[in-house]
């Protein structure tokens, strides 16, 4: 019984870890407008950000979403279509079972889910399949996993023909806070956003990934505590220098899940402190607030599975430590 405790343990830990590496794929700051960007207003932001590439600034993905006709010789699908020009692992994070996505420069290419390549050609091996959407002629260059019917399509950079509704910011000064996200928009020509949409929910499947573990550490602690303390009563300062050490060790690995927005620029500035869970608690509601798109969902629905995985991995955590004290118990 304690080795299948054991055991179904692990197996939890590692799914919850699993879950947090599907989260960290969406962690990149993400504008919101409900007023469209135009073609010409998204190319003057790229134009912006190479003149100021020395200044590590900020490179644009832009997006939208909306309702497409896919064609093929066997069928016509009316399916949700995500339209990009930039990089689209920020856009759709996705895992591809055949080819990939296009390009940076591809103003031809698509890519489907496995769902709809199943409903417009009856198998999933269709990379170089052309279809038509929307009138135009597109070649297929990727299939991927998703749960629904999905295709992505892609524009190359100098297309002005497109408008956009989001934008997702890679590259960027190093733990880039809101204050750069919104000078860059105002500095680039792209306005205020509606939301701005910071990836704080990786800090928040990181914290979650790591609770189990931190109950069993924290559980075998204080074992080695007593245990110091029972052998050698006077060890109190080897006991606070052991603390102290622990936590210098792991401070910077904490540090690494946080974003920018959470690290103080002085650990003395005690008003930082203070509106750090107003700030927080602000990017949850925006998270929360704004429309969903498809990879708003799917984020969720990870955060959602994370949440369970946790709970049943913290209870398994109690449960490993009561009865590692009930076997010692008895043993006594």
């Amino acid at each position: 019984m304690d080795i299948l405790m054991l055991c179904l343990l692990c197996v939890l830990v590692a799914e919850g870890f699993i879950c947090f590496d599907g989260v960290k794929q969406y962690s990149s700051i993400s504008l919101r407008f409900d007023t469209p960007i135009s073609g010409q207003a998204a190319y003057l932001a790229r134009q912006y950000s190479i003149t100021h590439i020395e200044d590590k600034t900020f490179w644009p993905t832009f997006w939208t979403e909306y309702k497409s006709s896919f064609s093929s010789e066997f069928a016509v699908v009316e399916t949700l279509c995500v339209s990009y020009s930039g990089d689209a692992s920020l856009v759709q994070p996705a895992t591809f079972i055949f080819g990939t996505s296009p390009g940076v420069l591809d103003g031809n290419g698509c890519a489907v889910s496995e769902a709809l390549a199943w409903r417009l050609w009856g198998c999933t091996d269709v990379v170089g399949m052309s279809v038509e959407v929307d009138g135009t002629e597109r070649v297929v260059l990727g299939v991927f996993k998703w749960k629904t019917e999905l295709a992505i399509i892609s524009y190359s950079d100098n297309d002005t023909t497109q408008s956009w509704s989001a934008v997702e910011l890679g590259g960027g000064p190093e733990n880039a806070v809101r204050g750069d996200a919104e000078h860059y928009a105002s500095a680039s020509g792209l306005g205020k956003p509606t939301f701005i949409l910071m990836g704080a929910m990786t800090f928040l499947a990181g914290a979650m990934a790591a609770l189990p573990l931190l109950v069993i550490a924290c559980f075998g602690f204080g074992l080695l505590i007593g245990f110091v303390r029972k052998r050698y009563p006077t060890a109190r300062i080897f006991i606070l220098f052991l603390t102290l050490f622990l936590f210098a060790i792991f401070l910077p690995a904490m540090l690494t899940m946080l974003p920018g927005w959470m690290i103080p620029t002085r650990w003395s500035d005690f008003s930082f402190w203070g509106s750090l869970l107003t700030q927080a608690s602000g990017s949850l509601r925006e998270f929360l607030s704004a429309r969903p798109q498809s990879r708003d969902v799917e984020l969720r629905l990870l955060l959602l599975k994370q949440a369970g995985v946790m709970f049943v991995a913290v209870c398994f955590s109690i449960a490993v430590c009561f009865k590692f004290v009930l076997n010692k118990t008895e043993k006594m």
